[in-house]
């Protein structure tokens, strides 16, 4: 076996997993009910730690339970690298070596001359560019926040608008009302004015009547009194 090892072409390291070790599906599935976008999604999964390998399988999944409708347990992603190391010593480029040493343990095997481990399409998956994502998820963000801000500066715009009109509306009432306050006013003395004109003039009118009754009241009390004496006179004739 320890010939067998030392023959056969060296297996490619992998990468050392980065992230949490779980996919983070329902985590996904939760964000997802809540109306978060997908780079939204990406960017917050990133920033609790996981790995751009976890987020893509969670999102996978998350899609084929909306497509499907039935939920599967994810596989953490220890449980996935062994089923991917199982399927490596279990193909058919390592099967000869196998067969060779069961039937013959004491014979050296050669290498195999074709042989070529064959990269899983999912590890491929694992190197994708980061930078993209990011540009992505940076841009989704600020076009959100910026149509946020937009639509409040409208909002804002609107309620000052509204208000400026009101202020608008008071600033005339307070016109109309000052402006019927000075014409009652000017209406209020000019009666004033009138009546004052009134009294002096009836002022004027008992100062003269006083003053021919003063005039007159002599003569009339000789008139009188002539006529009380002509009366007495026709009396003491007949």
């Amino acid at each position: 076996m320890i010939k067998f090892l030392g023959g056969a072409k060296k297996q490619p390291e992998k990468p050392p997993l980065i992230g949490k070790g779980f996919i983070p599906t329902d985590k996904v599935k939760d964000l997802s009910n809540k109306g978060f976008s997908e780079p939204e999604i990406i960017d917050i999964l990133r920033k609790d730690g996981f790995s751009s390998e976890e987020i893509d399988r969670a999102l996978t999944q998350n899609l084929k339970i909306g497509v499907t409708g039935e939920e599967n347990s994810m596989p953490t992603l220890n449980t996935l690298n062994q089923q991917q190391e199982d399927s490596y010593y279990q193909s058919g480029d390592l099967q000869p070596f196998f067969q060779s040493f069961q039937q013959n343990p004491s014979q050296p095997i050669q290498p195999a001359q074709s042989f070529q481990p064959q990269q899983p399409i999912q590890q491929q998956e694992y190197y994708q560019p980061q930078e993209y994502i990011s540009e992505e998820v940076i841009e989704s963000i600020v076009h959100e926040k910026m149509a946020d801000l937009d639509e409040r500066l409208v909002e804002f715009r609107n309620k000052y608008n509204e208000l400026e009109r009101k202020i608008l509306d008071l600033h005339n009432q307070l016109s109309i009302v000052a402006k019927g306050g000075k014409e009652r006013e000017s209406e209020t003395i000019s009666k004033i004015d009138s009546l004052r004109d009134s009294v002096e003039e009836l002022n004027a009118k008992m100062s003269s009547l006083e003053k021919t009754f003063k005039e007159a009241l002599p003569s009339l009390i000789e008139s009188v009194r002539a006529l009380t004496d002509l009366v007495h006179e026709m009396k003491r004739k007949n």
